[in-house]
């Protein structure tokens, strides 16, 4: 069983920032194991390892419990494998599938947070390119138009890039464009907010040798960083 704060937002943040190649692949097993220990456990293994609470008695309210509680491990798995180094995230997808079919029959305020990461996930497969890009398109257009629960820049920009080279793939170079530009501009807006190296992690892929792999000398991202480096140190340009 993994210690308590194993499904916590700061062991998400230790995963990415200090654990070594090593200890990731370790986290990976240790919960995907755990994962399935609750999936196909007892009542009473369930009970031992905490998952039920003292009021779940009706097989309702376990059924909801184990539920809710594997949807949470799902997520947290799906974030693993994207920070592992090398990045993993394709194997993520049934777990992301499983996060937005519990989504679904749930209900409630849209969440496109794990739609991109299934996008992500599966839009390398030639026989999935399609379902990728209309999952990109839809939970974009949901970003901008239906109020779904706002990304992270830093999730916004990673899934964009995914989505513009795969747009390039498929030879959609002028929407690949569209998709390149608003992280140009993003990055323009906010030239101090992230370091370029995680700048260029985010939306570079080395496997890929376009336009995004290059962002750092982008002439726009390379005025916008200078222009506001000298007016941090209070240079003034004439």
């Amino acid at each position: 069983m993994p210690p308590k704060h194993f499904l916590t937002s700061n062991f998400r943040v230790a995963f990415e920032e200090y654990f070594d190649p090593g200890q990731q692949r370790s986290a990976v097993d240790t919960l995907r194991g755990h994962i399935a220990e609750v999936r196909d456990g007892s009542e009473e293994q369930r009970r031992e390892l905490g998952v039920l609470k003292p009021q779940d008695k009706t097989p309702e309210q376990i059924e909801q419990r184990v539920a809710a509680y594997l949807d949470k491990c799902y997520w947290q798995l799906a974030q693993f494998y994207r920070y592992s180094v090398p990045c993993r995230i394709d194997e993520a997808e049934p777990y992301l599938r499983e996060i937005i079919r519990y989504a679904k029959l749930k209900g409630g305020k849209r969440d496109v947070a794990p739609e991109l990461y299934l996008a992500v996930a599966i839009h390398k497969a030639a026989e999935k390119e399609q379902e990728a890009i209309s999952l990109f398109t839809e939970a974009f257009n949901s970003l901008d138009m239906d109020g779904a629960s706002a990304l992270g820049p830093r999730s916004d920009l990673w899934a964009r890039a995914h989505w513009a080279r795969l747009l390039r793939r498929v030879e959609r170079v002028q929407e690949a464009q569209v998709q390149e530009q608003v992280i140009v501009d993003w990055i323009v807006d906010h030239p101090l907010l992230l370091p370029p190296p995680k700048l260029k992690a985010l939306v570079s892929d080395e496997a890929d040798s376009g336009v995004l792999n290059n962002i750092l000398d982008h002439p726009q991202v390379v005025a916008a960083i200078q222009s506001a480096k000298e007016k941090r140190s209070g240079v003034v340009v004439a």
